[in-house]
């Protein structure tokens, strides 16, 4: 577990443009360690890794916060289950995570460690978002269209919203805007990209598709303008607005996409990724689960560290064990979370899975004890190690 180090640039310690210049860097030092997967979103850069011996820190760069161990396992916990995002349990880090880990496996960049740190963290992940609440806030892209709603003046089938990029976030920003009545133009360097985004909205016929240099001509004719782009190529200037009638302008792009005149011009009417952590107070979930998971986060890293320690002694008894408890703890906190039962029943299934267990495993322990070489085909036998 000494191996294993997590280190992070976020929109908690960085702006956007010094993220987003400090990324390559730690992009860079990931080819350092034996088993990595990088995840890189518009608020986050993290590498997660296991190095060799030595102090795997000195190929970081200084921007990079970092934790290891234990500590680095919750971590992952914590961010896949959107616990450390701007939106709480946000519904796109999940997806994220499982992208940056599967991109990882093709190339052939994990291991068991890693593999096992990211399954966990995965099935951690689904549970977080299986509680959040119904209509709340589940994406940078919903606080964004919260706040324009709450800005302007107009009622939202009186806007009038120019999306400009077709992506995951320019698409949820697009569709909510749509599923609340405004009438969009989405426009795109590929007219093809937006028709689709277009054609897959609400009331397909009141909305329009255009080419990016067509639609940045027309922008001044607009309440709403929505950015969200990963190429710092496209830039919305003065030139593009009415100074005497300025819109409300999102900027969701990394690296932001609003020229330094323009974004001093707009002031309080540009909200980007640097202000979208304090431009809603609604929480997605319940009162007091936040706290539960993230103690459950804890455990679940604990319980990982413990597997790994068991993995590197080659003890097979006692892996065995860890194996078969953590399988029954996570299906006692499913059905904490699921069912109405009192605290009599729930002591009562403890006590009948414990057994179960116990009865179930009896076998391959008595073998184990008998030929220790047999540790090896327990462990394949049960994917423990897998």
């Amino acid at each position: 577990m000494d191996r294993l180090i997590v280190a992070s640039v976020t929109f908690r310690h960085l702006p956007t443009e010094q993220r987003e210049a400090a990324a390559e860097p730690l992009e860079m030092a990931a080819r350092q360690f034996t088993e990595r997967v990088v995840l890189h979103t518009c608020h986050r850069v993290e590498l997660i890794a296991l190095g060799d011996a030595g102090d795997p820190r000195r190929y970081l760069p200084p921007e990079a916060q970092w934790a290891t161990g234990v500590d680095a396992a919750e971590r992952v916990l914590l961010v896949t289950g959107g616990l450390d995002s701007a939106v709480l349990a946000e519904e796109q880090i999940l997806g994220q995570v499982r992208e940056a880990y599967q991109a990882a496996l093709d190339r052939q960049e994990t291991g068991p460690t890693v593999n096992e740190l990211l399954r966990r963290a995965i099935r951690f992940g689904k549970r977080v978002r299986s509680a959040a609440i119904p209509g709340t806030d589940r994406s940078i892209a919903d606080r964004a269209v919260r706040w324009v709603f709450e800005q302007s003046t107009l009622s939202a089938r009186a806007l009038r919203a120019l999306v400009i990029g077709t992506g995951e976030m320019g698409h949820l920003a697009a569709l909510r805007l749509a599923e609340a009545g405004a009438r969009l133009t989405v426009a795109s360097q590929s007219i093809e990209r937006a028709a689709g985004l277009v054609a897959s909205l609400p009331d397909a016929s009141i909305h329009s598709a255009t080419l990016l240099a067509d639609a940045l001509l027309e922008a001044p004719g607009f309440d709403v303008v929505v950015i969200a782009v990963r190429t710092s190529s496209t830039q919305l200037d003065i030139g593009h607005v009415a100074l005497d009638r300025l819109p409300l302008v999102v900027d969701l792009s990394a690296p932001g996409a609003i020229a330094a005149p323009l974004a001093d011009q707009l002031g309080s009417r540009l909200l980007n990724l640097d202000r979208i952590d304090g431009a809603g107070v609604a929480s997605s979930l319940p009162p007091g689960v936040e706290t539960r998971f993230r103690a459950e986060a804890h455990a679940e890293a604990t319980r990982f560290g413990t597997w790994a320690e068991l993995r590197s002694t080659g003890d097979g008894i006692a892996a065995l064990r860890s194996h078969a408890e953590e399988i029954r703890q996570r299906h006692l906190n499913r059905l904490r979370h699921r069912a109405r039962m009192d605290a009599d029943q729930l002591d009562a299934v403890q006590a009948m899975t414990s057994a179960m267990f116990g009865e179930l495993l009896h076998a391959p322990m008595l073998v184990l004890r008998r030929d220790p070489e047999a540790a090896a085909r327990i462990r394949q036998l049960f994917g423990i190690d897998q």
